[in-house]
């Protein structure tokens, strides 16, 4: 069976993660929500920014659609694959592998753009050798927006504009048109451990965009992975889901799971209610369209 070494997958997939209908976002991006970091910034004497290195995928993403020109170093992922237009940027980490302070600095970036956590200590050192930084948290939808307009900002752009046309262009998928049922579900992030985000998590705050009625959602996490929560086989069987949610980190990892064992009575598994969901978009935001397709999924459940 494809479980036997999930858990050790699953604990570095985890840790790099340590990481109103609209269709007129308006409501959705509010001028006070922002209002208190535009005023600070625009304070700041602004060199213009044409050299950006960034640390992560979504922030890569983010500046590619804005302009892709001033990207000057990306990290490694496997979602830029298929995007030959990174074939001649330099890779700044593979991985797990810390970004290359040296490396960074060679490079003479304006920007460099790294996540809260996982990239202090190198986010530190550059601020000590006066290169700007933004570093930055998504664990949910308002998060995502907020990281929009920081970049925006940093560009000298229109924030508001910027932030309104990539919800309509880029994550057209996520606008909010319709409630859906009363049917409950449960995500399994991982099988061994059982873990499941609760709604401090993305995962849990995108099922409350929806209005998914997410089981595991007011449990406390006392998991290692913030915003998760350890479950029980037992308490699984007795919540009984009308649907579950299983996420791949790789092709054909759950073709086996309901088949054997005690989760073949879940109601779920016998009314065929089970879906399997990317890693990307769903557990870690990933880029903008792998949240988007995340999305395009999830309105399809029901």
């Amino acid at each position: 069976m494809v479980l036997i070494n999930f858990k050790k997958i699953v604990s570095l997939l985890f840790s790099a993660l340590l990481l109103s209908s609209c269709t007129n976002l308006k409501d959705e991006f509010s001028d006070k929500k922002f209002i208190s970091l535009e005023s600070t910034n625009s304070l700041e004497n602004k060199k213009k920014i044409n050299r950006i290195v960034t640390l992560t995928s979504l922030s890569t993403d983010i500046i590619d659609k804005i302009d892709n020109n001033k990207l000057v170093a990306i990290p490694g992922s496997s979602l830029f694959k298929e995007k030959k237009e990174f074939d001649n940027l330099p890779r700044i980490s593979m991985g797990r592998t810390p970004p290359n302070l040296e490396e960074i600095v060679s490079l003479e970036p304006d920007l460099v753009i790294g996540t809260k956590g996982f990239h202090d200590k190198i986010i530190s050192k550059l601020n000590d050798i006066n290169i700007k930084t933004l570093s930055y948290e998504v664990r949910g939808w308002n998060d995502l927006n907020e990281l929009i307009f920081l970049i925006s900002n940093k560009l000298n752009l229109n924030t508001k504009d910027v932030v309104n046309n990539f919800n309509n262009e880029f994550l057209s998928n996520c606008i909010i048109s319709k409630n859906n049922p009363d049917s409950n579900l449960i995500i399994l992030a991982s099988v061994k451990p059982l873990l499941s985000p609760n709604s401090n998590s993305w995962a849990g705050q995108m099922l409350e965009r929806f209005n998914f009625n997410n089981l595991t959602k007011d449990i406390d996490s006392k998991s290692e992975f913030k915003g998760y929560v350890n479950l029980s086989s037992e308490w699984i069987l007795k919540q009984d889901p009308d649907n579950l949610i299983l996420v791949e980190t790789r092709k054909d990892q759950f073709s086996d799971f309901g088949e054997y064992g005690p989760f073949s009575n879940l109601k779920s598994i016998k009314t065929n209610n089970v879906y399997r969901f990317n890693y990307y978009g769903l557990i870690n935001p990933g880029s903008l369209s792998s949240i988007d397709n995340a999305c395009k999924q999830l309105k399809q459940l029901f």
